[in-house]
């Protein structure tokens, strides 16, 4: 048996012309003549069990050394049917700690989508949920150590409502779910809509994090020019709505609207890239918290594939929940991934990101809503500056059994002298060994 490791992620645009992380076999499982960077629609189950110690240094503040060991797994399928296409990825774990005063914990995350298409209409419907027992940033599972580097599923955890910025608050819930359908009405024109909801929720009694849901729509023009070109015109509104110990009367719910203009282009075999851009209009139920404000809204991505290797680049641009910590954010982040074999032996992934996130709600403002009384009036924001990248080194060792190790670094400032006390601040590395065991994958057949 030919054995290949999973180690990239793959984007798919959407119908309404944005850029969004594909869906990929975990990393250590054995495929039977697949490419190593795509989940085959082969009706296939593929999944491995995973065993690894890890050390974190820093993370729950300057000098604390954490180890943990960790039992865990990723399962990943995609159905071959063209008409009613399925796919779905999971991965959990159980984290047991080495040390007294902390407890058992787990996580999960998983996505599932299912389409169905006729000759003038395509439907979808998809659900991503999460969790986890602290913010998500490298692989599958968004937990650092586990061996998942170079997996990212749709979206990715990191960035998806449990993502943003990076806090110790503990268990959080975070779930998405999206709908839409498309209408062709030419060879070469159709129109889409979409709507999602999306929600992120922290378990226990602290008073420290802001709970929220987001409500999207949008409406979108798509025009295919020609086998390579293709552009959209988008129309999306979306409202944030909080709750939990931390909101109070005063905080507000948001509402944004949107015009984007989005283009795809397909410049060879090996690259395609996609970009959109427009105004964004933010108002609140509180003018004096949050004033409303035009800011611009975008996203970019270029990916590169040739056979085994795959490196993608990434950029967006908008207003976000505030990930617990802020009532309402206009962040721009970067993000990276790349994966390369050598030989059939050796497999490299890294991938990482960087975030700069800017509260809607200036500091005077925030100030004087919590009595602190303060010299100044300017509308300086609060901001976080977060950025984490993790790599991965794989070694098979047997035809089901591969070995791993991992390194992952976080690190997080922001302005603000009085930031809330869930929020990781300084420098957190994370390091973490393990082995895998891949079965063979069993044959579903088609749903």
């Amino acid at each position: 048996m030919k054995f290949q490791l999973a180690i990239s992620a793959l984007f798919v645009i959407s119908t309404v012309g944005s850029a969004a992380y594909g869906q990929a076999v975990p990393a250590g499982i054995a495929t039977i003549d697949t490419a190593p960077n795509a989940l085959a629609l082969d009706g296939i189950l593929h999944y491995d069990l995973s065993a690894s110690e890890i050390v974190q240094l820093g993370y729950y503040g300057a000098g604390q050394v954490t180890a943990s060991s960790v039992l865990s797994g990723d399962v990943a399928y995609a159905a071959k049917s063209t008409t009613r296409p399925f796919s779905l990825t999971f991965a959990g774990g159980v984290i047991l700690p080495n040390q007294s005063g902390q407890g058992v914990t787990t996580y999960e995350d998983l996505s599932v989508s299912q389409g169905y298409t006729t000759r003038h209409w395509v439907f979808n419907v998809s659900d991503t949920f999460s969790f986890l027992p602290e913010s998500p940033t490298t692989g599958l599972s968004g937990i650092p150590g586990v061996g998942d580097i170079g997996v990212v599923p749709i979206p990715g955890p990191g960035q998806g409502a449990a993502g943003g910025v990076l806090t110790v608050s503990g268990d959080r819930i975070g779930n998405s779910l999206n709908g839409s359908l498309e209408r062709q009405i030419s060879p070469s024109t159709s129109i889409s809509g979409a709507g999602s909801w999306t929600v992120l929720h922290f378990l226990g009694d602290s008073s420290e994090e802001l709970n929220y849901a987001q409500t999207s729509g949008s409406v979108a023009l798509n025009q295919r020019f020609n086998a390579r070109n293709s552009a959209s015109v988008t129309a999306v509104y979306s409202t944030f709505d909080y709750s939990g110990p931390q909101a109070g009367p005063a905080d507000p719910n948001i509402e944004t609207r949107e015009i984007n203009v989005s283009y795809q282009r397909i410049l060879s075999r090996t690259f395609s890239v996609t970009g959109s851009v427009g105004p964004e209009w933010v108002s609140s139920s509180n003018g004096a918290l949050i004033p409303s404000a035009l800011n611009v809204d975008g996203s970019a991505s270029l990916i590169y594939t040739r056979k085994s290797t795959t490196a993608s680049l990434g950029y967006t641009r908008g207003v976000n929940g505030g990930s617990g910590v802020l009532p309402g954010a206009l962040s721009d982040s970067f993000l990276f991934a790349a994966g390369h074999p050598y030989g059939r032996n050796w497999v490299v992934s890294i991938s990482g990101a960087y975030t700069r996130t800017a509260g809607l709600t200036s500091l005077p403002a925030l100030n004087s809503l919590q009595g602190i009384t303060t010299s100044t009036t300017t509308p300086v924001h609060e901001v976080y500056d977060t950025v984490y990248g993790g790599v991965e080194v794989r070694r098979r060792i047997s035809t089901n059994f591969s070995g791993y190790f991992n390194y992952t670094a976080l690190d997080q400032s922001t302005n603000y002298s009085l930031g809330a006390q869930n929020v990781l601040s300084g420098t957190s590395q994370t390091f973490g060994i393990g082995i895998s065991f891949a079965p063979r994958s069993t044959s579903l057949g088609q749903f």
